[in-house]
């Protein structure tokens, strides 16, 4: 496959992305659409499909399962992959590239593009390897990069911003500054009156586009109801989340200025008629509104790489960050009050176009010799990697609810209703636990009581409350995780035995891990408390640590986190609601 082309000779392009949220597949799609503008054939295929099915649908159904479901965790993984990124795309070449290989030898392409992270990994490998004898090129569609998006054999890295050149070039990879094209439907979208004549929206109202990608995920409920507070005209795209569609046109069917849709193929005609995008993690939607000039507001950022892209966004000019509720609304009232205005979108200077840039490269780019590798580190380098990920899992609470949600299993007090807090207590002792289930019921407030073996004999039979194992505060120690679970069992059998009924939940004794999770007495559920933030309760469980308290100083506390969860307008209920 080597062999020397002239930039102006028409090239055979192959183009790899990953069906992961369509974002990947818009961005190759725009660049094809260039590239052919320009004569050169261009192939399309999904890179990881090919490199393999199985990690394919793992990933893509587990991504979106943990953004939807445990967003909080998706930071941390952030940061784990951030610290890993070369061990990660070490184990991506050697388990994967080759068969990602066999689909560009089926191909002979010219150049090789990928739009998905772990193809650019894949890509790199054979590049360094001397495997691919043609230039191969990542393209990077959000302002904010991750290490793990950067490959340093590849021949370049298409970017957005001078700062994300900057991230690759940290990173050790070669970046190019270039202006990403979006799809040309973009570029003959109608004029706003005639996009809002088509859409049925008034023509005089200010529209706020509220978008959370294909999977409409993030807090759009929250970002279209400040919206309408404002006086907006809102349209909300869920994309292809179906269940948030539901959701949200029963929450606004009252509001005659808002509409939620699903997923669209209007697009540019919903940017035109806008006035605003408010978004929640970038890539191609920002690139598509920033190509229109239409003005983006970041919100409620997806953790990790979302935050980053809207700090880099907001740096570069490219959007607005928006960093609470009550910001949004006073924005956008200012703005439908004509108060203040949102400037367009800055582009950046001197980008290139990414054809010539392209074409520049299959002339340039030099070609590797093959490397020796020692194939005998393939096993240890792998065991490091699942030895890494179990401990990140054992011993992080992001770890324990990813793990749970991949089993099925639920993890109450884990992104927890907006709004809710399932009020519980932690006793050890019978007087103790005897006051706070009498206050409870006198209350009659949905409450959990978590008791040790001691703590137990004071409890006694309840209809309306719910009962758990406490793990003793000492209790803590990781090398002794069988003997802790043979103290939570007997706990478990206390409970039972003073209440009438086996215990629904387990609330260890400091952080909700999976070396928690073993030490759970049966049938049990594993159970994560939040922590107060500055004295002032936020959904989630909110445990009253009354061990070593007596009666009278427990009840106090009970109804001082009562107290507290009026004052902030909180709804308290029970673990089974939150």
């Amino acid at each position: 496959m080597s062999h020397t082309i002239s930039p102006c000779t028409p090239l055979r392009i192959l183009i790899l992305t990953a069906a992961a949220g369509r974002g990947h597949e818009a961005a190759g799609r725009a660049m094809r659409a260039e590239l052919e503008r320009a004569g050169h054939t261009v192939v399309m295929a999904d890179g990881l499909l090919a490199m393999s099915r199985t990690l394919s649908r793992l990933l893509i159904r587990g991504y979106c399962r943990q953004i939807k479901r445990v967003p909080r965790s998706v930071g941390t993984v952030f940061v784990v992959t951030s610290r890993s990124a070369r061990a990660v795309r070490t184990a991506v070449g050697r388990l994967f590239a080759g068969r990602l290989l066999k689909v560009v030898r089926r191909e002979r392409p010219d150049l090789v593009i990928s739009t998905y992270p772990l193809v650019n990994a894949a890509l790199g490998w054979l590049r360094r390897n001397g495997r691919l004898r043609v230039p191969a090129a990542a393209v990077i569609a959000d302002y904010g990069i991750h290490p793990l998006w950067v490959s340093p054999a590849l021949d370049l890295h298409l970017v957005v911003s001078y700062r994300s050149a900057k991230l690759v070039r940290r990173v050790g990879g070669v970046a190019s500054l270039v202006r990403m094209p979006a799809a040309p439907s973009f570029y003959s979208a109608p004029a706003r009156d005639e996009a809002r004549a088509t859409l049925g929206v008034p023509p005089e109202a200010f529209v706020a586009l509220v978008a959370g990608g294909a999977w409409g995920v993030g807090d759009l409920e929250g970002a279209a109801r400040r919206a309408t507070e404002s006086g907006a005209y809102t349209v909300v795209m869920t994309g292809e989340n179906a269940e948030l569609k539901d959701q949200l046109e029963k929450r606004f069917e009252r509001e005659e200025n808002v509409r939620v849709l699903g997923w669209r193929e209007d697009v540019p005609v919903l940017m035109a008629a806008a006035d605003c995008l408010i978004q929640n993690a970038g890539g191609m939607t920002c690139i598509e509104a920033i190509e229109m000039g239409l003005p983006v507001l970041t919100f409620s950022p997806i953790p990790g790489h979302g935050e980053l892209n809207s700090l880099l966004m907001q740096q570069a000019g490219a959007a607005r960050s928006v960093r609470t509720a009550e910001e949004l609304r006073t924005l956008l009232r200012s703005v439908t009050r004509h108060e203040a205005s949102l400037p367009a979108p800055k582009k950046e200077a001197n980008a290139l176009r990414v054809t010539t840039t392209l074409e520049s490269l299959v002339g340039d780019a030099p070609r590797p010799a093959p490397t020796r590798r020692i194939v005998r580190l393939q096993p240890a380098l792998i065991g490091v990697i699942a030895l890494v990920f179990f401990l990140w899992a054992a011993f992080t609470s992001s770890g324990v609810a990813l793990a749970a949600k991949t089993l099925g299993l639920e993890v109450p007090g884990y992104n927890p209703s907006p709004g809710k807090v399932a009020l519980a207590a932690r006793v050890d002792d019978p007087a103790t636990a005897a006051a706070l289930e009498d206050l409870a019921q006198r209350e009659r407030v949905p409450m959990a009581i978590f008791a040790d073996a001691r703590g137990a004999e004071g409890l006694h039979p309840a209809a309306d409350l719910v009962f758990g194992v406490a793990e003793r505060p000492g209790d803590r120690r990781f090398f002794a995780p069988w003997g802790d679970r043979t103290r939570t069992w007997a706990a478990a059998a206390v409970v039972q035995r003073a209440t009438g009924t086996y215990p629904e939940y387990f609330l260890p004794a400091s952080r909700t891990n999976l070396i928690a999770l073993a030490k759970a007495p049966p049938r049990t559920r594993l159970v994560m408390a939040e922590q107060a933030e500055r004295g002032r309760p936020r959904p989630g469980l909110l445990v009253v640590e009354a061990s070593g308290l007596g009666p009278e100083a427990s009840q106090s506390q009970l109804i001082q986190a009562l107290s507290e969860i009026r004052r902030e307008g909180l709804e308290c209920v029970s673990l089974a609601r939150l």
